[in-house]
């Protein structure tokens, strides 16, 4: 399967040059090409060839940044942070050895192949490895989703992954570094990774099942759009149309053998979708006017759609679980399974009335903590008793029961500054002196005066 690579270091038998053979028949790419060094004469095509295959190398800098990019993508996927997952993607070197894979099944060059295989199945085993062993350290292991979304691959998916290895195979080819970084965002390979490692440390063997259909969809993608791309551009061996169709039909197979589980996921996610779009209007049809729903949840189980969720409502119904269940049965024709939690929610009436009395409240609790001051302040030095002292802390009156000749003239004057100073620091209230009796009360007084607890 090695091709004649003249001049290419460590492709045949040759010192490393990477050139691969004509990619054109004798005549045809000297005479058709204008530039010596572009990406479509010999000269450019060894060059090409050749930093691609320095790429799919595995050495120390490539086991570095694997290392570091399966940490920073798993610690990502733990805190459900996006930009961290992201900046994760532009460590990952993986993207070396699939393009080394995809321009090797171009050239047919079998050590290319068999270095960026060998690169591969290391850094696949390092970032799952380093996944597992942070997972096992870390107290959290929530599933987040940022983790739930490496798990449902889709045809979207793979077309992703096509479309960024064409994108590339064209940035290797016009040494476009910057198309590069978008190409190792758009088509993640760490994070599924990462996501394998967090299956298999929580046992969550579907996860890591679902995760590894996603990094093997956009493996052989990338792998299979540089293939066919550097093939258009004629590198490697010229080959006979009918092998030339033989390999693209290999190709188109294994794409299509990968897109079936692909497909049946894209469409339970369409089903779950259009599911959802009809149990909120139909739940929308139920509330009324003012009534929200406040969280909501629909599920496909099987052949039956369960839903669940909260709904803040002015008025409690009865039968809504019930009169949902059969209008979604009806709209999809499944079995539907409801459980909604409604909670009243406050009108702006009830909102006011409950802030004036909260306000009210606030004043009592006030009223009474002057009252207990204003007690301990007249009973200092024991010269008023504390059941001569009578407090209606509802109109904020104090009355103080005194009899002066029984006092004597020194007590009554103690006491006369006492009560000056107490209402001299409260100056709201009504501090005075006198015999509260049933006589002197008037006639419009309804508040009850109780004397202060001991």
């Amino acid at each position: 399967m090695a091709g004649h690579h003249p001049g290419v270091p460590g492709l045949g038998d040759a010192p490393f040059n990477a050139g691969g053979r004509r990619s054109a028949r004798p005549g045809e790419a000297s005479e058709a090409d204008d530039d010596d060094d572009g990406p479509t004469s010999d000269h450019g095509r060894a060059l090409v060839l050749a930093s691609v295959a320095r790429d799919a190398r595995l050495d120390k800098k490539f086991l570095l940044l694997i290392t570091l990019s399966a940490a920073i993508a798993t610690l990502g996927l733990l805190q459900s942070s996006a930009p961290v997952v992201i900046g994760a993607m532009l460590v990952s070197p993986l993207l070396g050895p699939i393009m080394g894979i995809g321009f090797g099944l171009a050239t047919l060059e079998s050590n290319l192949i068999k270095r960026s295989l060998v690169t591969m199945a290391a850094g696949m085993a390092v970032a799952i490895l380093v996944a597992m062993v942070l997972i096992w350290l870390s107290p959290i292991r929530d599933v987040t989703p940022e983790v739930r979304a490496r798990t449902q691959p889709t045809l979207l998916d793979l077309g992703v992954a096509v479309v960024g290895g064409i994108a590339g195979v064209y940035a290797i080819m016009r040494k476009l570094s910057g198309v590069m970084v978008g190409v190792a965002i758009a088509t993640a390979l760490v994070p599924p990774l990462s996501t394998i490692g967090f299956g298999l440390a929580t046992g969550r063997f579907d996860f890591a099942v679902g995760a590894a259909l996603l990094f093997l969809t956009n493996t052989l993608a990338i792998a299979f759009a540089a293939t066919i791309i550097a093939r258009f551009n004629r590198f490697g061996p010229s080959l006979t149309p009918q092998h030339t169709a033989m390999q693209v039909a290999g190709i188109v197979v294994t794409l299509g053998i990968l897109s079936i589980p692909l497909a049946l996921t894209l469409n339970s996610l369409a089903g779950e979708v259009r599911a959802r779009s009809v149990v909120q209007a139909e739940l929308r049809g139920l509330l009324g006017e003012s009534d929200r729903v406040d969280n909501m949840n629909v599920r496909m189980e099987r052949d039956a759609v369960a839903v669940d969720g909260v709904v803040l409502v002015d008025r409690y119904a009865a039968k809504l679980d019930t009169e949902l269940a059969e209008r979604i049965r009806k709209a999809l024709d499944r079995e539907a399974r409801v459980s909604i939690v409604q909670l009243r929610q406050q009108t702006n009436a009830a909102v006011q009335v409950e802030e004036q009395l909260n306000r009210r409240l606030a004043t009592l609790e006030q009223r009474e903590e002057d009252a207990r001051a204003i007690l301990a302040g007249l009973t200092v030095g024991e010269l008023v008793r504390r059941d001569r002292v009578l407090i209606d802390a509802q109109a904020r009156r104090v009355i103080v029961q005194r009899d002066r000749e029984a006092e004597g003239e020194q007590v009554a004057a103690a006491v006369d500054r006492i009560m000056a100073a107490v209402q001299t620091g409260y100056p709201r209230w009504l501090i005075q002196n006198g015999a509260l009796t049933a006589a002197e009360e008037p006639e419009d007084e309804t508040a009850t005066e109780t004397p202060a607890a001991e």
